[in-house]
């Protein structure tokens, strides 16, 4: 029985773990994972800091098989926070929120 109970409560830790740094606030818009930068931009405004990797390349400068550009912006600090937007290919993979 206790162990049961235990796995349902780390489920549920888990469940809304992911679901907490799903969402960013931007005024009253939102935006979620899966958004494009367009669509965050627009939202958003041009972050404060941003930073962009191009695919790898091969020599003769064609993109290397399953590489991706990704690109990392934050908005921040505000109210003691950053917010870290990471994009994979122009979608949006991940936020995080750090406290500097």
């Amino acid at each position: 029985m206790f162990r049961k109970s235990l796995l349902l409560s780390g489920l549920l830790v888990l469940m809304f773990t992911g679901v907490a740094n799903a969402t960013m606030r931007c005024g009253t818009a939102l935006i979620s994972l899966g958004d494009t930068a367009s669509v965050a931009r627009e939202k958003c405004g041009a972050p404060d800091k941003s930073e962009e990797h191009q695919p790898a390349a091969r020599i003769n400068g064609v993109p290397r098989l399953n590489a991706a550009k990704v690109s990392f912006w934050i908005y921040g600090p505000r109210n003691g926070a950053s917010q870290h937007l990471k994009f994979i290919d122009d979608k949006l993979v991940g936020i995080d929120t750090r406290r500097d």
